[in-house]
């Protein structure tokens, strides 16, 4: 049965509306790449002789290896490598995780069909740009987004706002009409701290983080193009 509201809003209001560009965080957003971050997590820390529980994730959503690194070297009093060597070592455990087998989450390619066309669409990650490109290959997703960035091509990662501004920057697009599609509260505080909105998705979803976000889905399949054209 046809979507009415839908179909009205796109002929009435689609003009009107503000959002021009829709900038995707990469992790657990568009692809399961959760346990790749976890599997680069364990091995440093077996490496640093620290043991690593899946639950620390959390905290560093969004975040740069480096970031990640000087967090971890100064909670551990590390003494026998260097904050940036540990870095290099979780970066580099990680995009070995990085392999074109990564699924997509739940709804991801019917999402992209239905905005790609209509928004200028952007991916912003705590990952490294190796990651950002290999997994856009594996998925044949070059057709959708005209433009890629990494946090650690920016002053500060995530929560500061610097990558997705840079990122509506690069797509011709103000803040104001920006949404910014999040997993994490890391990435939830720096679009609003960038002045975008922002889209909570996550199942099951952090109270915290929710209550951040415009709005909060428990996947990109609860979305729908009228929940974007009414903003």
């Amino acid at each position: 049965m046809p979507d009415y509201w839908t179909i009205f809003l796109e002929g009435n209001i689609q003009e009107m509306s503000s959002i021009q560009c829709i900038i995707f965080d990469l992790d657990d957003t568009l692809v399961e790449s959760g346990q790749a971050w976890i599997a680069a997590h364990s091995r440093l820390y077996e490496v640093l002789g620290q043991k690593f529980y899946p639950e620390y994730l959390s905290k560093f959503l969004g975040m740069t290896a480096l970031d990640i690194a000087r967090v971890v070297h100064s909670l551990f009093k590390v003494t026998q490598y260097t904050p940036e060597e540990c870095g290099d070592m979780l970066r580099r455990f990680l995009l070995e995780g990085y392999d074109g087998n990564i699924k997509t989450m739940p709804g991801v390619p019917k999402f992209l069909q239905m905005t790609a066309g209509r928004f200028k669409l952007s991916i912003a990650s705590g990952s490294p740009r190796e990651a950002i490109e290999a997994t856009i290959k594996a998925k044949g997703w070059e057709k959708y987004f005209e433009g890629y960035i990494s946090s650690e091509e920016v002053e500060h990662g995530k929560p500061e706002p610097d990558v997705f501004l840079e990122a509506a920057r690069r797509l011709n697009c103000k803040p104001e009409e920006s949404l910014v599609i999040e997993d994490g509260l890391n990435g939830i505080v720096a679009a609003k701290k960038a002045g975008m909105y922002a889209f909570y998705v996550k199942n099951p979803l952090d109270p915290v983080a929710a209550s951040q976000a415009d709005r909060s889905y428990l996947s990109l399949k609860e979305i729908n193009l009228s929940d974007i054209l009414s903003l």
